[in-house]
């Protein structure tokens, strides 16, 4: 463990810019990611010029939102079809190695060990934090002989580390106005950024709904390649599992749009339907836990207006009569004001409902609690703690936030 802990303090030591304070936009290029991706041994695509093949089908995912939970459950669904899936997402919640996992474990310490010694020696040191990850992650994913890869963008798409391979299918889960300091400051301008993961060789989905000011963008763009956009609008319905364990629109949304890729691509998605209810539960999507006194605690990493809202929605219907609080941090590339003024007109907030707003874990670019304290009416906290009176609580707004406080908690019992 401690040789692997040395190689993830040397990875972090390049230019992380999921936490950067400098802008972000500082230094956003694919050249460094395909100078490493070659040097280990990709072959060039005679199919997309400029990227690698990978030596497996490859699904790309971007969006503002749901695009880790659709990878989840894509690789849920390839599992449960019996093919060997290899998963990439970011951030994680609790530790680093939750984002490289391989039917659905983290890659073992030795393979990882491996795999970014192997990345770190092909170094030029010109690659960032987030380059030299998503190359070890395709080491590991390349080494475990996985016939699916699952790669969600870090930021934004055509600029993203995971943006130099040949894929089979590149999804677009959403399109919110976030990171505009770098993605730009409209939706048509977020949308060409996230565009970028289109490729001629992949069949390009929309979860976006057919009015979105965006689609025009991702329409152009997939045409562009010779390929038309799929909208998943237009997708024939699955049903869903028996026992699906949420009951929210954007969640469900989130699994239709993963069982009609994976039949795009001709994965028997039958095989999805009799995993039983606790192989869909994700960490940090609604997930209820509860601390040691006993008191349910909820933990979402919505941290959109239209998110947040359902989340909140979801919150009230479950805990409807009882002494309710929201634990919430954002980072500081959100506008407080805005925010608070979007969600009191998509869920006005109750009479009796306490909020309480946190620094975002301890990443560097979280929000003050002081600065978020007067648009969301909410205590400030200043200590990674829960309040002693209410009876349950929201955990949500941020991922660290939500990573910073899970271990204070455990599993709920589930109902018999």
């Amino acid at each position: 463990m401690e040789r692997l802990s040395a190689l993830w303090e040397e990875l972090v030591a390049r230019t992380d810019y999921e936490r950067c304070q400098r802008p972000r936009a500082a230094r956003f290029s694919l050249e460094s990611m395909a100078g490493l991706c070659g040097r280990l041994g990709f072959e060039p695509s005679s199919r997309v010029e400029g990227c690698f093949e990978a030596p497996a089908k490859v699904i790309h995912l971007a969006g503002s939102k749901g695009k880790g939970s659709t990878a989840h459950f894509m690789e849920r669904g390839l599992r449960a079809a019996g093919f060997r899936v290899g998963l990439y997402t970011s951030p994680h919640l609790e530790t680093w190695r939750e984002r490289i996992q391989v039917n659905g474990e983290w890659v073992s310490e030795t393979a990882l060990i491996s795999a970014i010694s192997k990345v770190l020696n092909e170094s030029d040191g010109e690659e960032t934090f987030f380059d030299l990850l998503t190359a070890a992650a395709f080491v590991s994913f390349r080494e475990a002989d996985c016939d699916f890869w699952i790669l969600e963008t870090g930021l934004g798409g055509r600029f993203d580390s995971t943006n130099v391979l040949a894929t089979e299918a590149a999804v677009v889960t959403s399109i919110e106005l976030e990171h505009t300091d770098v993605l730009g400051d409209t939706l048509e301008a977020i949308a060409a950024e996230k565009a970028g993961i289109l490729k001629s060789t992949a069949q390009c989905w929309s979860a976006l709904e057919p009015q979105h000011p965006a689609v025009p963008v991702l329409s152009e763009k997939s045409e562009s390649l010779g390929q038309k956009l799929i909208h998943l609008s237009s997708a024939e319905p699955f049903a869903l599992p028996e026992g699906f364990p949420y009951e929210g629109a954007i969640m469900r949304k989130n699994f239709q749009l993963a069982q009609a890729v994976l039949s795009g691509l001709g994965v028997p998605v039958h095989a999805m339907q009799p995993l039983p209810p606790e192989e869909w539960v994700l960490p940090g999507r609604f997930e209820v836990r509860q601390l040691d006194d006993g008191r349910e605690v909820v933990l979402d990493v919505a941290h959109s207006a239209e998110s947040l809202a359902a989340t909140l929605q979801a919150f009230r219907k479950a805990w409807p009569d009882v002494n309710r609080a929201v634990l919430f941090a954002l980072r500081d590339d959100k506008i407080p004001s805005r925010l608070a003024a979007e969600l009191g007109e998509l869920a006005p907030r109750p009479e009796g409902e306490d909020w309480f707003v946190l620094p975002a874990g301890d990443h560097p670019r979280s929000a003050s609690p002081e600065s978020l304290a007067a648009p969301f009416s909410a205590t400030p906290l200043c200590t990674m703690e829960f309040p002693k009176t209410p009876t349950v609580f929201l955990v949500t707004g941020s991922t660290y936030l939500v990573g910073a406080l899970r271990p204070q908690t455990t599993l709920a019992p589930q109902p018999v």
